[in-house]
C-alpha cells in the first residue's frame, strides 16, 4: 500500500499561540525573518461585537504541486511519501518554484542565514546582551540550538536565493516520528498521519465525522493540508 500523509488541522481547537510556528523555526534553524509555517490573522466587527480570526499556514504538500511542475532541475520534487520536498545538490536557485506557487509558501535563503546569526560581532542590545560570536566561543558549539539529527538531512540553512519551505520535517517523518509543529501544539490541533492506512483511526473518524476544507481548492492542486472546523473569537 504506497503511503500518502497529509495534516488535518483543527481551527476550532487552535488557540492561536504560534507554539506550531516557533517549534518550526528553531528546530530546523530556519534563517532570522523567515517562517516555514505561518498564520493569516484578521478582525471583523465594530467594538464591542468583533471577531478574530486565525488560520495556520504552511506548504500544502499539493499531488500536483505546481512549483513541481515549474522546477528545470527536478531538485522540487515528490517524495514516496507524497511530500513535496526539496534536493539542495540539484538547485539552481532560479526562484521560479516560488514564483509558481500560488500559496506564497515558498522564500528564496535570505543572506541572514542562522549560520550568519551565531557568527555575528555586534550585540542585538549593546552592553545588555551577547553577540552571536561571543556565544559560541561561550559554548564552544557552531549552533546553540542545533539539532544533530538535522545532520543526514538537507537544511534550511543553503545558499543565498535556494527555495526554503516546509518539508513537513522529513527528518522526523522518514523516522516515523511527527513534525515538530504537531507535537508542540498544546491544544492538539494539528494531526498527521497516512491517508492511505485504513487503520488509522484518528484520521478516519476525523476526515469521516467533519467537513474538509482546503486553501484555494480552485487552483486545483489538491492540497494535502486540509482544514476543518472554524476559528474565532467573539466578544
Amino acid at each position: 500500500m504506497k503511503t500518502r500523509y497529509i495534516m488535518i488541522i483543527d481551527q476550532h481547537k487552535c488557540v492561536g499561540c504560534a507554539a506550531c510556528e516557533i517549534a518550526c523555526k528553531m528546530h530546523n534553524e530556519v534563517p532570522t525573518g523567515v517562517f516555514l509555517t505561518h498564520h493569516i490573522a484578521s478582525t471583523t466587527g465594530k467594538f464591542p461585537k468583533t471577531k478574530y480570526s486565525y488560520k495556520i499556514t504552511m506548504c500544502n504538500h499539493c499531488t500536483n504541486a505546481p512549483c513541481v511542475e515549474a522546477c528545470a532541475t527536478g531538485a522540487m520534487h515528490k517524495d514516496e511519501y507524497g511530500l513535496t520536498v526539496v534536493d539542495y545538490d540539484k538547485c539552481i536557485r532560479c526562484g521560479l518554484c516560488a514564483t509558481a506557487c500560488p500559496y506564497g509558501q515558498i522564500t528564496p535563503a535570505p543572506e541572514n542565514t542562522a549560520a550568519s546569526d551565531i557568527a555575528a560581532v555586534e550585540s542585538a542590545i549593546e552592553g545588555c546582551t551577547a553577540s552571536g560570536a561571543e556565544l559560541k566561543e561561550a559554548i564552544g558549539a557552531a549552533y546553540p540550538c542545533h539539532d544533530p539529527i538535522l545532520d543526514d538531512y538537507d537544511l534550511p540553512m543553503v545558499e543565498v536565493g535556494a527555495p526554503l519551505k516546509c518539508q513537513m520535517c522529513k527528518q522526523l517523518v522518514y523516522n516515523g516520528d511527527n513534525p515538530y509543529c504537531v507535537d508542540a501544539c498544546p491544544a492538539g490541533a494539528r494531526v498527521f498521519g497516512d491517508m492511505e492506512n485504513v487503520y488509522d483511526s484518528t484520521l478516519y473518524d476525523l476526515m469521516q465525522s467533519y467537513k474538509m476544507d482546503t486553501l484555494l481548492p480552485e487552483e486545483g492542486t489538491e492540497p494535502a493540508v486540509y482544514y476543518m472546523r472554524e476559528f474565532h473569537k467573539t466578544w
